[in-house]
């Protein structure tokens, strides 16, 4: 019998929908693992873990839900912003940019508050393959790995 993945990306998140049994919750948990990802929370129906930011790498934090319902499994995960990455831009931006002594500062401040607004708005976001404009290339690449991932714990072979 062929295993169906089903893959959906929402916007906010990308969901995927896949029946699989203890083997293949335990070898995604397993992958998941060795992609540098941290279980928060588990147990025998839910698996919650995420991941940190590699910026130098141009990777941003993860966060990973998997949700058992007997042989039914929905996977969600985002890439997001984290919230205090958006404070410490609003911090920094009202306490050194009166001071800093750069001209026409209200600018920056203006543009240090649309980006911010941007970053509230955008917060998360899902890894589709066609993603363009925010955050493209680790978008793509992650649709890549967790749509392997997901392959290899559920395709029986």
């Amino acid at each position: 019998m062929a295993v169906e993945v089903t893959i959906r990306h929402l916007g906010r998140l990308t969901q995927a929908a896949v029946q699989g049994g203890d083997a293949q919750f335990k070898k995604l948990r397993n992958a998941l693992l060795i992609n540098n990802f941290l279980i928060t929370t588990e147990n025998e129906t839910r698996l919650e873990a995420r991941r940190r930011a590699y910026l130098t790498q141009d990777d941003w934090p993860m966060r990973v839900s998997v949700q058992r319902n007997g042989r039914q499994f929905a996977i969600r995960y985002f890439l997001f912003i984290p919230w205090s990455w958006i404070i410490a831009l609003v911090f920094l931006s009202l306490l050194i940019l009166p001071f800093a002594g750069i001209p026409r500062a209200e600018l920056a401040l203006a543009l240090a508050a649309v980006v911010a607004g941007l970053a509230i708005y955008k917060q998360k976001f899902d890894c589709r393959p066609d993603a363009r404009y925010w955050q493209r290339q680790p978008r793509q690449r992650w649709n890549q790995i967790m749509e392997q991932l997901i392959r290899e714990a559920f395709v029986s072979r």
